[in-house]
């Protein structure tokens, strides 16, 4: 499988995605993908015990593993969003 359809299914079934960035390894609730402005594709999402978005360059991703663990997305809701 591509990593864009890994991704999506893990978006489409609400299950935490794990992969490795760089050196490090990260458990994420992937929200949506996006076409950057320079035509590269991201993964934005939550990662474990953060509470903020996260951007992460698909490209720069590896070792991609879906995850039996399934997640509730959060909405933010803050004056700076409305």
């Amino acid at each position: 499988m591509v990593k864009s359809e890994i991704l999506s299914m893990a978006i489409r079934d609400q299950v935490k995605v794990r992969f490795l960035y760089g050196f490090n390894e990260v458990v994420l609730d992937p929200y949506f993908i996006l076409f950057e402005e320079d035509g590269t594709k991201a993964i934005y999402g939550m990662s474990s015990g953060s509470d903020d978005l996260r951007r992460f360059s698909c490209g720069k991703m590896a070792n991609i593993k879906l995850l039996e663990l399934h997640f509730q997305p959060i909405v933010p809701v803050s004056p700076s969003y409305n």
